[in-house]
């Protein structure tokens, strides 16, 4: 697909695991057999610990340019977003430029601070979401902060990521790893998650 959506994109053919130097980080933040599923998969990748901080400063940037794109349609068609998704929008809308701004800085200094601690690798591997799914009827304003949080900050670096279901953790329910990319390396965080899709079926089922 991503040949077709992105001119110049190529494939990347992983002949074995050993040509990709990887990280893992953020394990501890999963629950058990979520953890142990996703720190296999870092094992079959021969991954060495990471120590990666967090970015709590760039969520208003993300605000902002969500505001961008639904301003005049919001205005619009206010009647036909539901409640849930309005109530976002409107929150979107109240974060002032100045904040929006103040959060590109972070966000500029926060992808300097991972570029710097993934100096030397080609990939990371962290947990998707720290449990499995959880149940139907919660609600997204009660789950939202704890379900994006592993997932954010490399959707606010603009980094490629993959998430590879790993096996059966609490529940019986899947967990998932994800893998991370540098900049532009999209082909080769495709190529490692079909390689290791195939080492994990296996895996996972004589567990």
């Amino acid at each position: 697909m991503l040949e077709v959506l992105a001119a110049g994109f190529a494939r990347h053919v992983l002949e074995d695991l050993n040509e990709v130097r990887a990280g893992v980080a953020w394990t501890e933040l999963a629950d058990p057999l979520v953890r142990m599923r996703v720190e296999a998969v870092a094992e079959l990748l021969g991954a060495s610990a990471v120590d990666l901080p967090f970015s709590s400063d760039t969520y208003p940037l993300f605000m902002w340019e969500v505001a961008g794109v639904h301003r005049d349609l919001y205005e619009e068609n206010a009647e036909l977003y539901s409640e849930e998704l309005a109530a976002k929008i409107e929150r979107c809308l109240t974060v002032p430029e100045t904040e929006a701004a103040a959060a590109r800085r972070c966000r500029d200094e926060y992808r300097h601070t991972i570029a710097t601690a993934l100096d030397g690798l080609d990939m990371l591997v962290t947990p998707t979401l720290s449990s499995v799914a959880p149940p139907v009827g919660v609600g997204d304003a009660a789950l939202r902060e704890g379900i994006i949080r592993l997932t954010y900050p490399f959707n606010a670096l603009g980094w490629p990521a993959l998430a590879l279901p790993c096996g059966p953790a609490e529940d019986g329910l899947p967990a998932s790893a994800q893998l991370v990319g540098k900049p532009g390396a999209d082909a080769l965080g495709l190529a490692a998650g079909k390689y290791l899709a195939f080492l994990v079926r296996g895996t996972a089922g004589t567990a």
